[in-house]
């Protein structure tokens, strides 16, 4: 033993929690920074600059093999959302709601047309243009919840704007699921990776969502209204859902919404005591959105950046005129229709996750979609929550 070899050598990177604690950190610190300047923007997009800053594509304070490490947290965070999102929804409103369900599906579906037939006309190959349309229709979920969260929004605008975000995703993962199917049969892989695979997706998941949410319930009610251990028990069951999505290769994102919406609807005797998740999803926001800026690639951007446009303003102009043309179907005004259509813009984090999906099974046909994907979230990703936020205050329906 030397004099000096107590000291621990010098370690080439962060370690998880270093770098977990320099996200949010920086994070805050960023956040904090930028709104004194700029106080309209809201705090999502200041984590998410601030991780474009601190990831690969700018400084590499935490580079790409750390993000990797520590995305288990990321997925923890995304599962509290869709939980969240889930247990506002209430399926049975919904359903007698026709107007606001025909609504969501009909701006799903001309939105996805609209998009595969612009992306087509800048060369993309229809199969990709496809799975990137379907991916177009989904509203990122954690955006619209945090922005209606810290403007405290309530109302008609808000109510809607919810519940067509659970409507846009889950017609998302159907179509994208269905378009996986497609790629199986250009790719040559046998029929039951095109017929049994996106079956295995849809109906795995959605029964996975279904079984827990069945064990919230039933432990619910053995446990009484405490409702600390009903919370804890909530996030236990919130973290398995997640886990063995990855494990099974399920998809935390229907599972999840299904586990929310199952566990509200289900539950006749009102034995689970409505979950406070308002103590850990700050910091668990603050995860997520630095992490995502932090993965944005500008590499991409420098040369599809007239397609991405092109897709951006579209789905903008189908929004707007779609939610305007049902305003009065659903009990708004025009005005508020439109507004609804802006609030709509930010797009669903989670097409990343599909994405890799693809990406796992055809490495090639996956760096085409991702390239497209990721330069889309380039810039919905910073704009996406202004424009909620913008929305919500311009109704009326913000109360700060």
């Amino acid at each position: 033993m030397t004099s000096h070899s107590f000291f621990p050598s010098m370690p080439h990177a962060l370690n998880v929690l270093t770098a977990t604690g320099l996200i949010l950190i920086v994070g805050v610190l960023g956040a904090h920074f930028l709104r004194r300047f700029f106080p309209q923007i809201p705090a999502i997009t200041c984590y998410v600059l601030t991780g474009l800053l601190i990831g690969p594509s700018v400084l590499n304070l935490i580079d790409a093999p750390m993000l990797e490490e520590i995305s288990i947290m990321v997925d923890l965070a995304l599962g509290l959302v869709l939980f969240e999102l889930g247990r506002r929804v209430d399926y049975k409103w919904l359903l007698r709601e026709r107007g606001l369900l025909i609504t969501g599906i009909l701006l799903s579906l001309v939105t996805f047309f609209a998009l595969f037939l612009l992306l087509t006309q800048f060369g993309v190959s229809k199969l990709v243009a496809s799975m990137v349309a379907a991916l177009g229709m989904a509203t990122s979920p954690a955006v619209i919840l945090n922005v209606v969260r810290e403007v405290k929004a309530e109302g008609q605008l808000t109510e809607r704007m919810l519940n067509i975000v659970v409507i846009g995703n889950a017609l998302a993962f159907i179509i994208f699921s269905m378009g996986l199917a497609a790629v199986h049969v250009e790719y040559s892989a046998g029929w039951e990776s095109y017929i049994l695979h996106p079956l295995y997706l849809l109906l795995g998941s959605a029964a996975l969502g279904w079984i827990i949410s069945r064990l919230l319930v039933w432990i619910g009610q053995w446990l009484g209204r405490d409702s600390q251990a009903q919370l804890i028990l909530v996030l236990a069951l919130i973290a398995a859902t997640v886990g063995i999505s990855v494990m099974f290769n399920l998809s935390a994102l229907i599972a999840l919404l299904v586990f929310g919406i199952a566990s509200r609807s289900y539950d006749a005797k009102h034995a689970i005591v409505e979950p406070d998740l308002s103590q850990f999803s700050g910091l668990f926001y603050v995860a997520l959105f630095v992490f995502a800026g932090a993965k944005l690639e500008l590499s991409h951007l420098l040369t599809l950046w007239p397609a991405v446009l092109a897709f951006i303003a579209l789905r903008l102009v189908i929004a707007m005129t779609t939610t305007t043309a049902m305003a009065r179907i659903n009990g708004v005004t025009l005005r508020k229709g439109a507004l609804l259509g802006i609030g709509l813009m930010p797009l669903s984090g989670f097409n990343i996750i599909m994405v890799q999906h693809a990406v796992g099974y055809y490495p090639q046909f996956g760096s085409q979609l991702a390239a497209l994907v990721v330069s889309i979230l380039v810039i919905l990703e910073i704009i996406g929550p202004v424009c909620t936020r913008y929305a919500l205050v311009a109704s009326g329906e913000a109360k700060q």
